[in-house]
């Protein structure tokens, strides 16, 4: 663990591979994974602009819901539980959900009673946490940044104060692998935490107008441009051009314990012999190379609470759209 000198309030356990090193390994094997998008003040400033895109609504949705249902969602959630979120961006977000904690703690807990409420953003861009804790810098919360990844989960939970709202949010719990991710959160929190996440869903797997209509949709979401540029910005960054490389996107189904899921395929297609250059390093990309990249599952409601049955944990509440494209779910760990 290391303190920054320069933000007391914040704790760094990345490791000492800058970014730069991390994505010239990656591409070295033909990879560029989802997280390197994110990095540096670059892939920041990408994601926030990316985020505010007409064409690309998919984290602003959630948070319009989350807006709309936040009264309801903590009528569930106990008083002074601290607030832990991996993925903040910029923490609006969080800002929504702490304003009705401390409104709940005002009002059930008499004055002599008073727990300060605890919040401790978590993303892996250093940025990020610096924004999400100006975002809150107002509200009467104690608060600790932590730049690390949500698999450093066993040491992360050293600096929390039991117990903890886990939250996953912006639609981030798609990005990874189902069994992954929620026995990751299982083994983590204690008896007396609580999880709360959101989903983009795809409102039905059956055949039909109604699922071809939605695949159809997701795929315009993440072909549009201003996604096709967030995902293409490493490569441009270091030097390759526009019309030297495409991206892909395709809808895959996948096997899993519970049938077949939906899932994107994305990837960078090298239309021409290029090079680009990190630091000191050169990689030469030929013809036809091909540069896998990360992906987003697109559950059904049904899909997501098998998976939370199968992991070991009691669904506390849901909150779902009318037309079953979005949700936000409140679960605890099975006694």
């Amino acid at each position: 663990m290391e303190q920054d000198p320069e933000q007391e309030e914040k704790i760094i356990t990345i490791s000492e591979k800058s970014p730069e090193e991390k994505l010239y390994e990656s591409l070295k094997k033909y990879e560029l994974p989802d997280y390197l998008l994110y990095t540096g003040s670059g892939g920041a400033n990408n994601w926030l602009k990316l985020d505010g895109a007409k064409m690309f609504p998919v984290a602003r949705q959630l948070k319009v819901m989350l807006e709309e249902n936040v009264s309801s969602i903590v009528r569930f959630i106990p008083a002074c539980m601290s607030l832990v979120s991996v993925g903040v961006g910029s923490g609006e977000k969080e800002r929504i959900l702490l304003e009705e904690l401390i409104k709940k703690n005002r009002t059930e807990k008499p004055a002599s009673e008073k727990v300060s409420i605890r919040y401790y953003p978590v993303d892996i861009n250093s940025h990020f946490v610096d924004l999400a804790l100006e975002e809150v810098k107002d509200l009467p919360v104690e608060k600790k940044g932590i730049v690390a990844f949500i698999e450093d989960m066993p040491l992360l939970k050293k600096h929390w104060h039991l117990p903890v709202l886990f939250c996953i949010l912006g639609n981030t719990f798609c990005n990874y692998e189902p069994e992954f991710i929620l026995q990751l959160v299982h083994e983590n929190l204690e008896q007396g935490d609580l999880f709360f996440f959101d989903a983009n869903l795809l409102p039905t797997q059956e055949s039909g107008e109604e699922t071809q209509a939605a695949r159809k949709s997701i795929l315009g979401t993440y072909a549009s441009r201003e996604n096709v540029l967030f995902n293409m910005y490493p490569l441009l960054q270091y030097g390759m051009a526009p019309e030297d490389f495409d991206f892909e996107i395709l809808l895959a189904q996948v096997d899993s314990r519970i049938g077949t899921l939906c899932r994107t395929r994305k990837s960078l297609n090298i239309l021409k012999d290029a090079e680009i250059r990190i630091g000191t390093e050169t990689i030469d990309f030929k013809e036809g190379d091909v540069i896998r990249m990360g992906f987003t599952y697109k559950y059904t409601y049904g899909q997501i609470l098998a998976f939370l049955d199968i992991c070991g944990f009691e669904l506390l509440k849901a909150f779902l759209s009318e037309d079953r494209t979005n949700v936000m779910i409140l679960a605890k760990k099975r006694i």
